[in-house]
């Protein structure tokens, strides 16, 4: 089982559909939620929806926080957040793949397995054209 809880933070409905998306794969993903920034929020309000979504993890157990947008305003809050909470981490430009990967996870939450989460969405970017015009050649 899992060691660490995840929240997935993003613009508008994308971690919702993240979560439901990994969900249809992976079944219901205990130990997780999401956070979205919609347009009418200030930073301070979706800093506060985030801290209630991360509840005690971060400073009592592992926490993993996913974003969107390096740069973008759930990133940029998560950041702060991850920098006063001891045991987090942050990945950003999360997709699909990455999300599952986190989610099916039996390790720990350490530099290694940070390591494969990340390896696992850079995995899963592929130019098809390339790919194609590699192997007819």
């Amino acid at each position: 089982m899992r060691g660490f809880r995840i929240v997935v933070a993003a613009h508008g409905a994308l971690a919702a559909g993240f979560m439901a998306s990994a969900e249809m794969i992976c079944g219901r993903i205990e130990d997780a939620a999401t956070v979205a920034l919609d347009p009418e929020d200030s930073p301070e309000g979706f800093r506060d929806r985030l801290l209630e979504a991360i509840g005690d993890a971060g400073t009592e157990r592992p926490l993993l926080l996913l974003t969107d947008l390096a740069g973008g305003t759930p990133h940029n809050v998560s950041l702060v957040m991850a920098r006063r909470l001891p045991n987090a981490v942050l990945i950003s430009g999360i997709n699909l793949a990455v999300l599952v990967e986190a989610a099916t996870s039996v390790d720990a939450l350490d530099a290694e397995s940070v390591e494969r989460l990340v390896a696992s969405g850079r995995e899963a970017l592929v130019d098809l054209g390339q790919l194609i015009a590699t192997r007819a050649s």
